[in-house]
């Protein structure tokens, strides 16, 4: 039986993040430069890090709630998924580089710019000023460098290796594609007309999203039959809007965060579909 510690680890802190990087913010410029200020009683530990180009520094994450804030997340626990960026699924934390780690311990590879004394300047770190930092480690690419690691697609869209894993890129990214799916046959079930015969669709939403409606109805933004809208938010606020010649449909999504292209594909229509209204051009 294997029992996990649940004592607290006290750590005593080896020095201090100073930098301009002062407010929370969803994105961070890693050409920045900030400086990492030491227990003045530590400084010859430092003695040859100078030699290094790189470094790991691991700190602790003092400020996660105001993070949490900003993502408006109301409750007290901390979340164990969070939702993957732009697309209506959900990743395990250990799965994203979140800054609000269950253990509020954050790690970051940096250049080491120059060691002046107990000072450290460093370009790349993603710790806001006054960050408790908590050790540093030298980085040697013969151990620490792994060209070949397998990532989702999505984590790579420059990279071409033929090793990057496309299953998690199908299970997260392609769920947009999968409700663009459902999503346009519903469409074309609703005013009774098949593949290529609409006059138009109006798109709001991911890019995947719209590209499933492509395959499903025939409209597209090359043919000029689709007008696309794009919207990196949750999924309750993409619709289509399908045109046909005598009549036309409206499909609101409901804000629901999927497990994964499968379970898109096995949900009832009440759970994909907040609204859908049909209109007989006849009517108006």
């Amino acid at each position: 039986m294997v029992v996990v510690p649940k004592e607290p680890v006290s750590i005593k802190p080896i020095g201090v993040v100073v930098s301009d990087f002062k407010k929370v913010s969803r994105t961070y410029d890693y050409n920045s430069e900030s400086m990492i200020y030491m227990r003045e009683e530590l400084t010859d530990a430092l003695i040859g890090i100078e030699y290094f180009s790189h470094i790991h520094v691991i700190y602790h994450q003092h400020r996660r709630r105001d993070w949490l804030d900003l993502i408006e997340w109301e409750q007290d626990e901390l979340p164990l998924t969070l939702p993957f960026a732009s697309e209506p699924v959900c990743q395990g934390v250990y799965s994203t580089r979140s800054p609000s780690r269950p253990s509020a311990i954050g790690s970051c590879v940096v250049e080491l710019i120059r060691c002046e004394g107990n000072r450290l300047y460093v370009r790349g770190l993603d710790a806001l000023d006054g960050t408790p930092v908590l050790d540093i480690k030298i980085y040697i690419p013969h151990y620490d460098a792994f060209p070949l690691a397998e990532t989702p697609l999505n984590w790579c869209m420059g990279n071409e290796l033929s090793t990057t894993s496309r299953h998690f890129h199908w299970d997260t990214v392609n769920v947009g594609l999968t409700l663009g799916l459902r999503t346009g046959a519903k469409a074309l079930q609703s005013i009774g007309i098949g593949r290529g015969e609409a006059v138009r669709a109006e798109v709001a939403g991911g890019h995947f999203f719209a590209q499933g409606i492509e395959g499903v109805t025939g409209c597209s933004v090359l043919r000029g039959n689709m007008i696309f809208e794009e919207r990196n938010t949750s999924p309750g606020q993409w619709k289509l809007k399908l045109v046909g010649k005598d009549n036309e449909v409206t499909i609101m999504l409901n804000d629901h965060i999927y497990s994964g292209a499968g379970e898109v594909l096995e949900v009832g229509e009440n759970i994909l579909f907040a609204t859908v209204q049909t209109l007989n051009h006849e009517d108006v």
